[in-house]
């Protein structure tokens, strides 16, 4: 490619052609090539097409330029397509003021080689370091040299293209300098031109040529080779534009394939995709997990349908229907695991539609909802046991009366004059029961009635109150009990929730003792070495039962579970933990089963909450 002398527009001026190989080559695959140039416009859309391919084909760009032109180089790079504010992000397209940074390494009116090297070094590395590859490259535009033309700091300049030189030789890359054509056209400028010139490995032609008044065969022939030869460039330009976009476009889709890819293998749902006949073709790495499949080519062609429990295969059968016809298909149902655990989902079928809106697949979308029916279940149950709390309170309530009555009159005939000895024994016997009695219904308010508020009391006295509950149930299967609980042992907290606790407790133990064995409580005051030492109550529950398999001692505090099938509920254990934690307390365990069996429960509650601090503060 060619660039004619005469375009300076001055008289008297020899034509000579400059080739893109003459002047000073740079190490590597690096090439410094500088651009003249006669209007802004054109000279951006060249830019751009060369900052566009770096950018497109995964390299990384460094702009050093004034406002107008980077405003203009953004828009023309946008345009093409390019996400800029992307690159700008990810570090790989970094725009700077061309006078800020020329002033940073300027001294007296000079370029500073240590100053040049501590502004444009860091940028460089920082552009390298944020290539997706090696072999990726970075080029840079530099537009400091021409402000210093302008200036008529010629030899500033000049020095500055040698300092560019020795920064590229260094850290291998491509840089192009551009110069307005009106700084050259004064006479004298041709030496100052050639110089620019030679610092540089190629030459970007201005836009336009002019002719000469006395013009010959020799130069028309150049000024033909020079047209042919800037019609190529602009070919080639395009075909290297074309190539870029389609590799960014390809790049793009590229991520979007795997972006797409992530969001399902990353999702908790269980994504499925199925043949029109509802065949399995495709399962999402996590419902395999869910599911426990090892091998997922097993049951590729499989019916999904046959996957769901008996009772649920006609709501999965309708589902497929609706999406076939191009709806949306839901249902809920259970699918046992390859462990044998059952677990309920949620189901959404949709359609994938083709080209021509035809549908050629259907897409399954499962989301486990096992623990939400739990949970769902868990409040129903808690519900019910609400009410059942509130029932006893107001039958322990109404009963109180007519207790009071009848042991009044239980009173009276004892102290009447003439009744027979055998009958005032009897009246004795009588009055002791309707006291248990009264202390019974007394109790059972009092869970329903203490649930309701913190206040200090005696924990001695409440797990006196809870096995006075279980007394006739301990003297059944003759039971030993050892309790051990200090008389000045107080705690602020919710009275009955704590019985509900130690209730829980102590019903499993006797439930889970032998006839003739032996309950051990001990109540003690205690720090809590895994929080921060914080003081309270520990309260340890013992039996020398029959203790608990590994598998049951995996699942006791699993809502639901239970050992007890025909009488237990299977909650006791969890509403002990959730009310111990409520309480900010913690509750552990420990059993075993052989010659020496037996079961150890351990709760620990704070001995003053952080509630009840936080309003006597307050007050």
């Amino acid at each position: 490619m060619y660039l004619q002398d005469q375009t300076l527009g001055t008289p008297g001026y020899q034509t000579k052609s400059i080739h893109e190989s003459h002047g000073r080559a740079t190490a590597g695959s690096c090439v410094h090539s500088v651009h003249f140039y006669e209007h802004d416009g054109e000279f951006l859309d060249s830019l751009s097409q060369y900052l566009g391919a770096a950018l497109g084909t995964g390299g990384a760009c460094l702009v050093i330029a004034t406002k107008a032109h980077r405003r203009g180089l953004s828009e023309r790079l946008k345009s093409c397509g390019i996400d800029l504010d992307f690159a700008t992000r990810n570090g790989r397209y970094i725009p700077l003021d061309a006078s800020e940074m020329l002033a940073k390494f300027m001294f007296e009116e000079w370029p500073d080689e240590t100053l040049f090297r501590s502004a444009l070094e860091p940028q460089l590395l920082r552009a390298r370091m944020r290539l997706p590859r090696k072999s990726d490259s970075v080029v840079a535009f530099g537009e400091m040299v021409a402000l210093l033309w302008e200036q008529n700091k010629c030899e500033a300049a000049l020095r500055l293209e040698q300092l560019w030189n020795d920064l590229a030789r260094r850290l291998d890359f491509s840089l192009r300098c551009a110069y307005p054509l009106r700084h050259f056209r004064q006479a004298g400028q041709e030496e100052l031109f050639r110089q620019v010139c030679a610092e540089h490995g190629a030459v970007v032609p201005a836009e336009s040529y002019t002719t000469l008044d006395n013009e010959s065969d020799r130069l028309r022939m150049v000024s033909l080779l020079q047209q042919k030869a800037q019609t190529l460039q602009l070919t080639v330009e395009e075909r290297e534009r074309e190539i870029a976009q389609r590799i960014e476009v390809e790049e793009k889709l590229r991520r979007s394939e795997e972006f797409a890819n992530k969001v399902v293998e990353n999702s908790v749902d269980c994504v499925k995709v199925l043949d029109l006949e509802g065949r399995l073709e495709y399962m999402s790495p996590p419902g395999q997990r869910a599911l426990g499949i090892e091998n997922i080519s097993q049951i590729l062609g499989s019916r999904w349908v046959d996957f769901w429990k008996e009772e649920d295969q006609p709501r999965a059968e309708a589902a497929l229907n609706a999406a076939r016809t191009g709806g949306v298909g839901s249902f809920q149902g259970d699918i046992e695991t390859a462990g044998g655990m059952a677990k309920s989902w949620d189901v959404r079928i949709s359609p994938a539609l083709g080209k021509h809106g035809e549908v050629e697949r259907l897409v399954a979308i499962s989301r486990d909802i096992t623990e939400l029916k739990f949970a769902q279940q868990a409040v129903i149950q808690s519900e019910k046991l609400a009410a059942a709390g509130r029932l006893a309170a107001t039958i322990a309530h109404e009963i109180n009366n007519p207790l009071e009555a009848v042991t009044n009159f239980i009173y009276l005939s004892m102290t009447s004059e003439g009744v027979p000895e055998e009958v005032r024994q009897h009246l004795e016997v009588a009055d002791r029961e309707l006291v248990r009695v009264a202390q019974i219904a007394q109790q059972t308010l009092g869970f329903y009635k203490d649930n309701s508020r913190r206040k200090w009391f005696s924990v001695a006295e409440v797990i006196r109150d809870v096995f006075a509950l279980y007394d006739r149930k301990l003297r059944y299967k003759r039971l030993q009990t050892e309790i051990r609980a200090d008389a000045e042992l107080r705690i602020f907290a919710k009275q009955g929730e704590l019985k509900q606790v130690l209730s829980n407790l102590v019903t499993n133990a006797i439930d889970a003792s032998h006839e003739g064995g032996k309950l051990w409580l001990r109540a003690q005051r205690t720090k809590d070495w895994s929080n921060g030492m914080e003081e309270g109550v520990r309260i340890t529950m013992a039996d020398n039962g029959s203790g608990m398999t590994p598998e049951v001692r995996e699942r006791i505090f699993v809502p639901f579970f239970t050992t007890k099938a025909e009488v237990g509920t299977g909650i006791g254990l969890w509403v002990t933990k959730c009310l111990v934690e409520q309480q900010g307390g913690s509750i552990r365990f420990r059993s075993r089963q052989g010659r020496k069996t037996g079961t150890v429960m351990s709760f620990f509650v704070p001995r003053t909450c952080h509630e009840h601090t936080r309003v006597a503060g307050l007050s």
